[in-house]
């Protein structure tokens, strides 16, 4: 019986196993519409993360079990880009690809044309959480139930410092 999915994670979506993809959407059904995948991955089912609308992150294994995020707040420091359900549901209904053979894995255009496809990432958004993410430890607890306050204020201009400031001001 052929199959179109390949032994390894290669960084396409289309070369998970469909069992693995259903089970990828099952959690993003329930905690969060974006996924990023450990990469490069010498695993069939790699481990993963889950990102809600807000921006939290779960860590999967490559059983589906939860994980710990590392230092970082990912699951690991190698990720794919981030994909959304749309796209994690239609690699599981793609056609069949032809199985090429290059002589270097990264030879093939199709990547970078998939890459370039992908939406780019909010800016305000990766600002405030690479703020937080450096001061996790000096936020006080509960600071991110007033992530959209923040997001808020820095589309009016304000730096990701002077928003975190004012919240932790005004509530903290």
């Amino acid at each position: 019986m052929a199959t179109r999915r390949t032994a390894r994670w290669n960084g396409e979506l289309e070369s998970l196993s469909p069992e693995f993809l259903k089970d990828v959407i099952e959690r993003m059904n329930s905690y969060g519409d974006r996924v990023q995948i450990e990469f490069p991955g010498h695993a069939k089912r790699p481990n993963y993360q889950v990102i809600n609308s807000r921006g939290f992150k779960m860590a999967f294994d490559s059983k589906n079990l939860l994980m710990q995020l590392n230092e970082n707040g990912d699951v690991s420091d190698n990720l794919s880009d981030v994909f959304s359900l749309e796209q994690v549901k239609q690699a599981l209904v793609a056609p069949a690809a032809p199985v090429r053979r290059a002589s270097s894995p990264r030879s093939s255009g199709t990547t970078r044309a998939r890459v370039a496809s992908r939406a780019e990432p909010d800016p305000v958004e990766v600002e405030k959480y690479n703020y937080f993410r450096v001061h996790r430890e000096f936020l006080p607890d509960g600071i991110q139930q007033y992530s959209a306050d923040i997001t808020r204020l820095m589309r009016t201009g304000m730096s990701a410092e002077d928003a975190f400031n004012q919240i932790v001001d005004e509530h903290f």
